[in-house]
């Protein structure tokens, strides 16, 4: 009852300020720079968003943002996991060209520049408060925030520190950030960690199963994700899991309503813009897999994208396929910023506005297991034998190697460098990729998979470079977050 009554009364206040923030603006005051409020919700599904309409009440900070402004019924994440993704999201440039996540590479590279660079050296405040430790400066993604605060592994893992003693609340941290700037515009972007695994066994869950007890200890949740293929749990269990899942959502909503009032407060008489989206989603059963890894599935592509504060048509529903590649050079032009940062398209704002033909690339690659000083260090390898994750796996699941999505809307094309044929489905009636169409559609086949042969080919250029072995730190958070095995983590 008490998490129930805390979100309702969020979402009234989300309203009053939303409402506040539409009426009496002047001219004068439109001529203001906008701040700016990324909040990136980690590993949140686009249909875990109630504001999508397959679930109810999930997100009524979300939905209210929804309502006052765009929500993008198809975008899409660049990788199923967090540092390509936000990789993209802060530099515009795609995974095959800044490498993060390919052939042992964990870092950003120097030379690209970052969406928080440009802001900067324009005037803007700007500041980033991320709950997921991959978010940091150790993997080059602080580069060009004023300043910036991560919670560390320890923290995130430890669920007593993470709720009464972190380095870094980063609720608390953003409203001391934008109380301070009442002269600057400001960039805020903020990461919460809330959804992603393992999830928490909350006291009151509104979203659990009608009947479900108090299930598992909290290491008996932790191993359950790794229950994947032929040792999938029952439909009951991951509809639990899926409620969990739910509870955890519900709480990073909350939180989502409390930047955004804040944000309001801070900004006064100027303009804001709150955009709300994640790095990837999540799987409860899809192609039999948990999680996010060893997939490029829609369930682990398609992200909640919602944009409100613009000048645009409030709560339009944009079809239009976009990705995170294409939020930087948005937000330039939102916030009349001149430069450039990476090579997207601006987001369109009308349901009607043309959408150019183009590619929409997603990668995923299990190139840093193969990266032999990496192997030296214990951890482990990507084969059948070693790979406690995948032991219950087989060649007709497709989960090992390298992989490549191509959507080309309304069709995607995926593509496995150790299995074929390629896979090929039309989203626009089949979103969870259940009937594939490579028999009914040979030509479009074969037109993208010489597409998926061109991609492929570049990518192993970038492959013939001397291998980046990943720092200890960046191994030690890759391993503490579940997204590295060691040859001794197997549960018993």
């Amino acid at each position: 009852m008490g998490l129930r009554l805390r979100l309702d009364l969020g979402f009234l206040l989300a309203v009053a300020f939303s409402a506040a923030g539409w009426l009496g603006c002047s001219a004068a005051e439109t001529n203001l720079r906008p701040s700016v409020l990324l909040i990136v919700v980690d590993t949140l599904r686009a249909d875990a968003v109630s504001a999508y309409g397959t679930v109810e009440r999930t997100t009524p900070h979300i939905d209210v943002l929804a309502h006052d402004g765009l929500l993008y019924t198809n975008a899409f994440a660049p990788s199923p996991w967090t540092l390509p993704s936000h990789a993209s999201l802060f530099t515009g440039v795609a995974v095959e060209s800044h490498g993060v996540g390919l052939h042992g590479r964990m870092a950003l590279p120097d030379e690209l520049r970052t969406l928080a660079e440009t802001l900067t050296e324009a005037g803007y405040a700007t500041a980033g408060f991320a709950e997921n430790p991959l978010v940091s400066e150790a993997f080059g993604l602080t580069r060009g925030f004023e300043q910036f605060c991560a919670l560390g592994v320890s923290e995130v893992l430890n669920e007593l520190v993470y709720q009464t003693g972190a380095s870094c609340d980063v609720v608390d941290e953003f409203e001391r950030f934008a109380s301070r700037e009442t002269e600057r515009p400001f960039f805020a972007f903020v990461n919460l960690y809330d959804p992603h695994a393992p999830y928490v066994n909350r006291d009151v869950n509104r979203f659990l199963p009608p009947g479900v007890p108090f299930l598992w200890t909290d290491r008996e949740l932790q191993t359950t994700s790794y229950r994947l293929c032929d040792a999938l749990p029952s439909t009951e269990d991951l509809a639990t899991l899926r409620g969990l899942y739910y509870g955890d959502v519900a709480v990073a909503d909350a939180k989502v309503g409390r930047l955004a009032a804040q944000a309001r407060a801070a900004s006064g008489r100027r303009p804001l813009i709150v955009i709300v989206t994640s790095d990837h989603g999540e799987l409860f059963g899809e192609r039999r897999l948990l999680g996010h890894e060893f997939t490029v599935s829609d369930a682990a592509l398609r992200i909640p994208l919602v944009v409100s504060g613009i000048d645009a048509t409030a709560g339009t529903r944009i079809a239009a396929p976009v990705t995170l590649v294409d939020l930087p050079a948005s937000i330039l032009r939102w916030t009349k910023v001149d430069g450039q940062v990476g090579g997207g398209t601006e987001l369109p704002t009308r349901a009607d506005e043309p959408s150019p033909t183009r590619d929409l690339v997603a990668w995923y690659s299990d190139e840093l297991l193969r990266t032999p000083e990496v192997l030296g260090k214990g951890v482990a390898g990507n084969s059948e034998a070693n790979d406690y994750k995948r032991k219950a796996c087989g060649d007709g699941d497709r989960v090992f190697g390298d992989m490549l999505a191509i959507t080309r809307w309304p069709y995607r094309l995926v593509w496995f460098d150790r299995y074929s044929p390629p896979e090929l489905y039309d989203l626009s009636w089949d979103p969870h990729e259940r009937s594939d169409q490579r028999v009914y559609q040979p030509e479009l086949l074969e037109v993208l998979a010489q597409t998926a042969r061109r991609w492929v080919e570049t990518y192993a250029r970038a492959t013939n470079a001397p291998a980046i072995t990943p720092s200890d730190a960046e191994l030690d958070a890759l391993h503490g977050l579940g997204y590295l095995e060691h040859e001794a983590d197997e549960p018993d």
